[in-house]
């Protein structure tokens, strides 16, 4: 069985978000929304529109820190020439699955211009 970390890293890789490595009742935490996001479905329409925006020709991990159920990823990007720098925080279950992902983005004029992108694809 492949390690959530090994699956997160597969979708990323291939822009792809594959519901089978979810919890049915999955949270996902955005910068830009107060609730959390909630369900299969729902935070795969946020993670899909992810791909598009964020997830660019720029984007790459420059670190991680992996414990037994959760990682940090540090992310860079950039959208219309504006540097993007962000931690991916994921918790998993012991099947494997993702339960819980928090997203964080900085600086804020980033944090702006990529939930105004963002918008357009959801």
């Amino acid at each position: 069985m492949s390690s959530a970390i090994e699956n997160w890293h597969l979708c990323i890789e291939k822009k792809i978000v594959d519901a089978s490595f979810m919890d049915q009742d999955i949270e996902f935490y955005s910068p830009f929304v107060y609730k959390p996001i909630q369900g299969i479905e729902n935070v795969m329409n946020y993670l899909n529109a992810a791909n598009q925006v964020i997830n660019n020709k720029h984007f790459k991990y420059t670190d991680e820190i992996v414990g037994e159920g959760s990682a940090f990823l540090i992310f860079e990007t950039k959208l219309e020439e504006i540097y993007i720098n962000g931690v991916d925080y994921i918790i998993w279950n012991e099947e494997q699955k993702l339960t819980e992902l928090r997203v964080l983005i900085r600086p804020f004029k980033a944090l702006t211009l990529v939930a105004e992108t963002m918008s357009k694809h959801l």
